[in-house]
């Protein structure tokens, strides 16, 4: 396939200094610097980073970047091959770039030779154009955008006002950009997460979340995958340890009272909060299509719906009710596919029969009344929907502006009065998005 050459870069081997082209070409490079990433190996290796923006009319399919490193003397000693990522650095190899769009990008690169690197140069190279189909508008009536990027973290703090969080799904909460928005004046206002002060490298030591187990040595790498967050409206951190080990402590990370153990050869995806206080749902799943397994608990201690093993799995992401004890869970029971009221004490019922989304797809929201939000594709658009369970009724709200493939994921949260619900996205569609549910369910 005929590539398309589209820009030259010059990087000097100094951080922060480059010297680029200034023509206008399609792609364009900018931010561009160079650092260091893992290897995969405990080591690092020399990369480039920055971001690609389209400045054509068309879209521009498998765009990769390639670099060339070379010594004082001119002579090549290094190159590397890059492509378009997310904000996790996950390589999105059949994205096509929209015009007027931008992407990071991560290229790493190595040296053939014992030298130094003085000059470094980075190009971009892609696929022809495709032709660019945009997007359907993202706003109805009741749904409004509020920001774009991947928006993977939110808590409501009023009816009115929320704060997210932009970065990589699974991140601790500190490693988020956090932003707070104001629905009555749509200010968008760059913020620090208000728990974060409480994560001091003595708390963080204190409750264990950093030591390996079998050694007790430190290692700061565990910290970042250990999910750790706060509770919601209580006042306990929730988190695992380089085990899985479900606990949650104190603030100064004191007092840790275990939830769940043996849970080393699972992978943890996320906690969900219910309208209780304290309430929470960890779910676990490998990759895209596999069941979820599931348990909740209370950050006091408890373990409520567990453990882990004896909960039957969910084809969907299942959301917790208010009290933990029961979960609305995607199955398949006796050739039936549905919805379905999975209780702690084993028994579940039959809510209705649908055909199920993915775990990509949110978890349904539960409340004491009897009212339960859920997303889930109608002819294959992602829809809002509302069950009664007391009345046993379905009612479609709206279709929403989500564009979610096999490696996109989505999430949603009800606003503590039960008017607002936010929903958002990670991937290079991400974005934040409320819906104005003060009509009623329908």
């Amino acid at each position: 396939m005929r590539r398309l050459l589209m820009l030259w870069m010059i990087l000097l081997w100094v951080p922060g200094a480059w010297l680029a082209a200034q023509d206008k070409p399609a792609l364009s490079l900018s931010n561009t610097r160079i650092g260091a990433q893992s290897d995969g190996f405990g080591g690092e290796t020399p990369a480039v980073f920055g971001d690609v923006h389209n400045f054509g009319s068309q879209a521009y399919r498998r765009i990769h970047i390639e670099v060339d490193a070379y010594n004082a003397a001119k002579e090549r000693i290094g190159e590397g091959f890059g492509f378009l990522v997310d904000a996790c650095g996950t390589a999105l190899l059949d994205y096509a770039l929209p015009p007027g769009r931008s992407q990071s990008f991560h290229a790493p690169f190595e040296l053939f030779v014992e030298d130094e690197a003085a000059t470094v140069k980075v190009r971009i190279a892609a696929a022809e154009p495709t032709d660019y189909q945009p997007r359907p508008a993202l706003e109805t009536a009741i749904v409004h955008q509020i920001a774009s990027g991947e928006v993977v973290m939110l808590e409501w703090i009023d009816e009115d006002t929320l704060r997210y969080g932009v970065g990589c799904d699974g991140a601790v909460f500190t490693e988020l950009d956090w932003r707070r928005y104001s629905l009555a004046d749509q200010a968008i206002k760059p913020i620090e997460h208000p728990a974060a002060h409480h994560l001091t490298a003595e708390m963080i030591e204190r409750s264990g979340a950093a030591m390996i187990t079998q050694s007790g040595e430190q290692n700061p790498d565990l910290f970042y995958s250990s999910g750790m967050v706060f509770a919601p409206h209580a006042r306990r951190v929730l988190y695992q340890n380089d085990l899985h080990t479900i606990l949650s402590a104190e603030p100064d990370g004191s007092f840790k009272r275990l939830i769940h153990d043996g849970l080393h050869q699972h992978s943890r995806r996320g906690f969900l909060w219910a309208r209780r206080p304290g309430v929470f749902l960890a779910y676990y799943f490998g990759a895209y299509g596999e069941p979820v397994r599931y348990f909740t608990g209370h950050v006091d201690g408890q373990m409520l719906m567990g453990p882990l093993a004896a909960v039957p799995p969910s084809l969907t992401v299942p959301g917790p009710a208010a009290d933990g004890l029961n979960a609305v869970a995607g199955m398949r029971v006796d050739g039936i596919s549905g919805y379905y009221w999975q209780s702690a004490y084993g028994g579940r019922r039959l809510l209705f029969e649908a055909e199920l989304p993915g775990n990509h797809y949110p978890a349904p929201i539960a409340l004491e009344d009897g009212l339960i939000y859920l997303i889930r594709p109608l002819e294959g658009i992602p829809t809002l929907q509302c069950f009664h369970r007391p009345t046993r009724e379905l009612t479609t709200i709206s279709a929403l502006p989500l564009y979610l493939g096999p490696e996109t994921r989505a999430w949603s949260w009800l606003s503590p009065g039960g008017t607002r619900l936010a929903l958002a996205a990670k991937g290079a569609d991400g974005g934040l998005w409320w819906v104005d549910l003060s009509g009623g369910c329908g």
